[in-house]
Protein backbone atom coordinates (compact mmCIF):
# COMPACT_ATOMS: atom_id res chain seq x y z
CA UNK A 1 0.00 0.00 0.00
CA UNK A 2 2.79 2.40 0.98
CA UNK A 3 4.21 1.84 -2.79
CA UNK A 4 1.04 3.07 -4.54
CA UNK A 5 0.59 5.88 -2.00
CA UNK A 6 3.62 6.82 -2.93
CA UNK A 7 3.29 6.45 -6.70
CA UNK A 8 -0.11 8.19 -6.49
CA UNK A 9 2.40 11.09 -4.81
CA UNK A 10 5.14 11.27 -7.79
CA UNK A 11 2.16 11.16 -10.90
CA UNK A 12 -0.03 13.80 -9.50
CA UNK A 13 3.11 16.26 -8.34
CA UNK A 14 2.96 18.41 -10.99
CA UNK A 15 -0.38 19.20 -11.37
CA UNK A 16 -0.21 19.51 -6.77
CA UNK A 17 2.61 22.13 -7.48
CA UNK A 18 0.75 24.22 -10.05
CA UNK A 19 -2.25 24.99 -8.23
CA UNK A 20 -0.18 25.92 -4.65
CA UNK A 21 1.65 28.32 -6.75
CA UNK A 22 -1.32 29.89 -8.16
CA UNK A 23 -2.91 29.37 -4.85
CA UNK A 24 -6.00 27.71 -5.44
CA UNK A 25 -7.84 24.82 -3.90
CA UNK A 26 -8.57 21.99 -5.12
CA UNK A 27 -12.66 22.84 -4.01
CA UNK A 28 -12.38 26.16 -5.87
CA UNK A 29 -10.46 23.97 -9.17
CA UNK A 30 -12.50 20.68 -8.85
CA UNK A 31 -9.40 19.82 -10.34
CA UNK A 32 -9.40 20.28 -13.52
CA UNK A 33 -6.07 22.65 -13.46
CA UNK A 34 -4.22 19.94 -12.00
CA UNK A 35 -5.90 17.05 -14.44
CA UNK A 36 -4.76 19.61 -16.98
CA UNK A 37 -1.22 20.23 -15.72
CA UNK A 38 -0.62 16.77 -14.89
CA UNK A 39 -1.77 15.39 -18.57
CA UNK A 40 0.41 17.95 -20.47
CA UNK A 41 3.30 16.45 -18.11
CA UNK A 42 3.24 13.38 -18.44
CA UNK A 43 1.86 13.80 -22.48
CA UNK A 44 5.37 15.51 -22.85
CA UNK A 45 7.38 12.52 -20.97
CA UNK A 46 6.09 9.32 -22.76
CA UNK A 47 6.08 10.73 -25.44
CA UNK A 48 9.88 12.24 -25.08
CA UNK A 49 10.13 8.22 -24.53
CA UNK A 50 8.38 6.83 -27.00
CA UNK A 51 10.35 9.73 -29.41
CA UNK A 52 13.87 8.14 -28.09
CA UNK A 53 12.95 4.52 -28.30
CA UNK A 54 11.69 4.23 -31.78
Amino acid sequence: MTFLRWLEIAFLFPGDIVVQKLGVSVEEDGGILRSFINMCVWGVVTGTIVFYAL
